[in-house]
């Protein structure tokens, strides 16, 4: 409900006033007299008081206005209008109509009316962006009126919302509640200026606590999970995410009937958990299973709007992907840059050639493959993926030097990115390159100096070189980081065999077969 109480109240305690047929006197709770008005006048107000009443805005601009045709010195009709038309949200004529009613009120002096005329005009303000114009106005209506809920809440929500200052806003949202404990869009906005200043714990308690007073409103719920999601808390933002899918209304005809960006934002999520190393793997199939029931929705109800739809085909594809069902895959990859209309930009577009490419490598098609990685590349060049992929692409052909180059393409653009490092290295193995193999390790252990692979693999480089003792630490290293790497025990049991230490590598090779029999 957008209807602005407070000054509806206003509006009906001042035509109590309006007893005397022919002198009409107009008072606010300041007492100012704004003199007589026509009998014709006043009653067109309290017409359109009674519309406001009802929620019918269109005929109460249409009473206002006749009240101002009469007299257009009559600044609570003004006002009236104003407020109706911001309720049709037709904020620039309701900004038209606060001016004038100001025009009269201010003259008057400070007054509980002219703070509901600031406010409403700062409301205005702030849907059409004017940020400065709307902290001005509830400014000059906060002074005014310091007990004025809706003033308060108004000047917290910008603030919150739109200024990015919740700490000041938690003063006035605290003194909105304390006024009117019964606003659950006001215990929403405290909600995320708690989250803002990462208070969780309250901010979560506040939404809660909106969610009681109106359960039905699919932005409070939406609200709780970007902030189970900020905590990564991602199974109870996929329970608040249901629940804002379920209470979604449109609020204008062109908008979609079914909450599409939820439905997005639940699948994304369900892919996340998917990706968890704890997640088991029948947890895992019933998250892809979910995905897909998502997707299906926004497809069934929008199969080519762009670039929701796409989105839709995009996350398809990874939920197949991840399935192994590769050519589903390529597939909804496909359909989903095909959405995409010439000449238009898509947050997914390089990702789906990327993740295309990925398909087509492992089906063995690295012509294919490759196409599509440099095209992930030419949308998004600061990207390393795509050229680590045209490696090992490259590397899968047996073409190492070309892989080595690609790798380096990768490096150049994330100096500390580990993989294209270690993939380098690797194909330095390949082509008898120890030391330059060595050093690419190093590289990576740089990044990651607690990864055992990367220890493993300088190891084995050490051993071609003939650099036991190297290879012994190498191999150490591993197991230290990794007490059930077997193969780097037995990486070390050999080194130690070379370097004639042959009862500690006895050690080791018991180790390592203790571990392939746990294993197996």
């Amino acid at each position: 409900m957008s209807r602005p109480k407070q000054y509806l109240f206003a509006l009906i305690s001042l035509t109590t006033l309006a007893t005397v047929p022919h002198l009409v006197v107009a008072q606010d709770a300041a007492g100012t007299v704004f003199g007589g008005r026509d009998p014709q006048a006043e009653a067109a107000f309290n017409a359109g008081v009674e519309q406001m009443q009802q929620e019918n805005w269109e005929q109460a601009i249409d009473a206002f206005s006749k009240a101002i045709a009469i007299d257009n010195t009559f600044p609570q009709a003004y006002l009236g209008r104003a407020d109706a038309l911001r309720n049709l949200e037709d904020y620039s004529s309701a900004l038209q109509s606060y001016q004038r009613a100001l025009d009269f009120l201010q003259g008057a002096g400070p007054s509980t009316l002219t703070a509901s005329a600031f406010n409403g005009r700062g409301v205005c303000s702030r849907e059409l962006g004017q940020i400065d114009l709307a902290l001005s106005d509830f400014n000059n209506a906060i002074e005014m009126d310091r007990n004025n809920p809706e003033i308060a809440a108004n000047y917290g929500d910008l603030l919150v919302n739109r200024v990015g200052d919740p700490t000041t806003a938690l003063r006035f949202l605290d003194k909105a509640i304390e006024l009117d404990p019964e606003n659950a869009k006001t215990f929403r906005n405290r909600g995320m200026a708690h989250a803002q200043i990462r208070e969780f714990e309250e901010s979560i308690a506040d939404l809660l606590k909106s969610v009681e007073l109106d359960p039905t409103d699919y932005e409070t719920y939406t609200t709780l999970a970007s902030i189970h999601i900020a905590q990564e808390e991602y199974e109870e933002a996929i329970e608040a995410i249901a629940k804002a899918v379920e209470h979604y209304e449109p609020k204008q005809s062109s908008d979609p009937q079914i909450f599409i960006d939820g439905l997005l934002r639940r699948s994304e999520l369900r892919l996340k958990l998917a990706l968890d190393e704890e997640t088991t793997q029948e947890r895992r199939e019933e998250l892809y299973q979910a995905m897909l029931a998502d997707t299906d929705r926004v497809l069934a109800e929008f199969p080519d709007r762009f670039p929701e739809s796409g989105m839709a085909l995009y996350q398809r594809g990874l939920a197949a992907r991840l399935q192994g069902h590769l050519s589903e895959a390529i597939k909804a990859f496909t359909d989903a840059i095909q959405l995409v209309p010439a000449g238009n930009e898509a947050g997914y577009l390089a990702d789906a050639f990327l993740k295309r490419g990925i398909c087509w490598h492992y089906q063995g098609q690295e012509s294919l493959a490759r196409g599509d990685f440099e095209q992930a590349s030419s949308i998004n060049f600061e990207d390393p993926l795509p050229h680590l992929w045209i490696g090992l692409s490259h590397a899968q052909e047996g073409d190492y030097r070309e892989a080595i180059e690609s790798y380096g393409e990768a490096i150049a653009k994330a100096p500390t990115f580990p993989a294209p490092y270690v993939n380098r290295g690797l194909a330095y193995l390949q082509l008898e390159g120890y030391q330059k193999a060595i050093d690419n390790f190093n590289e990576a252990i740089r990044s990651e100096p607690t990864e055992p692979e990367h220890f493993f693999k300088r190891g084995v480089a050490h051993m071609k070189l003939e650099e036991y003792q190297k290879a012994f630490d190498s191999f150490h290293h591993a197991t230290l980081n990794d007490e059930k790497m077997a193969k780097a025990f037995r990486g070390a049991a050999r080194a130690l065999d070379a370097l004639g230490r042959t009862s500690l590598a006895e050690q080791y090779e018991s180790r390592a077969k203790a571990l392939e029999a746990n294993a197996g």
